[in-house]
This record gives structure tokens, C-alpha cells and sequence, in this order.
């Protein structure tokens, strides 16, 4: 059973290596991010599952190599066969110095709902009390200088998103349009489908410590914690 879910970004930025001076903006995102994490280590979990967008479904290699050296290619830095998809590389990174097991899923960014909710939805069925993080950006057609330009439509499509996520709206996930989501390059659709699948069924506390799009891409941090019964710590 899915008991606590930390949802966060997937923007390379946040990965160990990458920044040059301090940004204000990524030390916010960083904060945030690291925080939620946090509250999902809190809830008294048995394990965390770590779900991101990746060119195939299934789990990946704990100990895979970081893509430090295809993003940021250096002098000594080589980029290996077999490197984490960025989003499982950030979302392993802000598990760092974690003690209890996890693993990593990625969801196939091609693939249509039914296949991430048959992946998320035996993720929610395993025994004990399971911790999720979800790796997940929003659209990157917020403004001018956003990395797919300004798309009007984008606006109203992350509302939608961020209402579903900051309500606990399981349904509201499950319904994102693949082909929306694709055109307007929101790169999370896959994860927070298969996050829909590992919830469906449950009741849920939500809460969002942010909401930003400060490089014209929408970033979110949220919580939830299920409330079938009694919640663990409070929101």
C-alpha cells in the first residue's frame, strides 16, 4: 500500500554537479524538493519507490551511473553506457544518505496510460507501507523563454495538473491527454500517470510548499499522505 507521496521536479538542475554559482531560484526548488522528500521519510515507511520518465517501463538499476557527463560534458568526465534517465538521477539524488530499501521505475514517455497504470497499480498493492517519489515536470511553454516557447494552451493544461495534485485528485491524473501533454512538452505525464495507478483507491491529504516556473518550465512540490484512516504526522 501507497501510504505517503512526495512529488518533485525532474529538471537537471537539481543534480549534484551541474550548478555553477548559487541560483537563487534552485536553491528554493533544491529546499523545497528535499523537504517533501523529508516528510515522505517521516511517514513511517518500510521502502520508497521512485518513479520517473525514462525511454522504457520497468525498474532500473539501483547503482546505474548519473548522466553528469552527457549533460555537463568536462575535462575527466565521461559519459558511460547504461546512465540513469535524468528524472531517476534527480529523483536518487534527493534520496541521498537515505537507510531504508528503494528502488527505481521509470514509465516509458511513448506509452499510453493503460501500460503505467498496469505499472503503478501493482506498486500500490505491495505489502507493508510504501513510500512514492515522483520525478515530474510540468509544461515548458510558460513564457517567451521557456524551452518550447510561449503556448497559450499550456496555462490552462497545468492548472488542471496542479489543481489534481494540490486537491489529492487521483482521477484528475489519471485523465491527462498524452497528446496535450506531448505537444505541450509536459514531460511528467507518464510518472503521474503511474502515480495515479499506485493510488487509485485511497483518500489523501495534499499539500503544495511550491508552485514556480521560474525558466518558463512549471515546477511543483507536492505532498500527499492517505487519510483512510487516521494520517501519520499532520500537513
Amino acid at each position: 500500500m501507497i501510504a505517503a507521496v512526495a512529488c518533485t521536479p525532474q529538471t537537471p538542475l537539481l543534480l549534484p554537479g551541474l550548478g555553477g554559482r548559487p541560483v537563487p531560484e534552485i536553491d528554493r526548488l533544491r529546499d523545497a524538493a528535499a523537504g517533501a522528500v523529508t516528510f515522505l521519510l517521516e511517514q513511517e515507511v518500510d521502502e520508497v519507490i521512485v518513479v520517473g520518465a525514462a525511454r522504457s517501463t520497468g525498474p532500473h538499476p539501483a547503482d546505474a551511473p548519473d548522466p553528469t557527463a552527457r549533460l555537463a560534458p568536462a575535462p575527466g568526465r565521461r559519459s558511460v553506457p547504461g546512465e540513469l534517465p535524468v528524472p531517476l538521477a534527480v529523483a536518487r539524488s534527493l534520496l541521498a544518505g537515505c537507510d531504508m530499501p528503494w528502488s527505481l521505475y521509470g514509465a516509458a514517455q511513448d506509452a499510453g496510460p493503460e501500460v503505467h497504470r498496469d505499472l503503478g497499480a501493482p506498486l500500490g498493492r505491495r505489502p507493508g507501507r510504501g513510500g512514492l517519489l515522483v520525478a515530474a515536470d510540468g509544461s515548458a511553454c510558460r513564457t517567451e523563454k521557456a524551452p518550447g516557447y510561449f503556448d497559450p494552451r499550456a496555462l490552462g493544461l497545468d492548472q488542471r495538473i496542479v489543481t489534481a495534485l494540490r486537491d489529492g485528485d487521483v482521477s484528475g491524473l489519471a485523465a491527462l491527454d498524452p497528446e496535450a501533454c506531448r505537444d505541450l512538452l509536459v514531460s511528467g505525464r507518464a510518472a503521474w500517470h503511474v502515480m495515479a495507478g499506485a493510488c487509485e483507491g485511497g483518500r489523501w491529504l495534499a499539500r503544495m510548499p511550491y508552485e514556480d516556473d521560474p525558466f518558463g518550465v512549471a515546477y511543483w512540490v507536492a505532498t500527499w499522505l492517505r487519510c483512510d484512516g487516521e494520517p501519520r504526522a499532520p500537513l
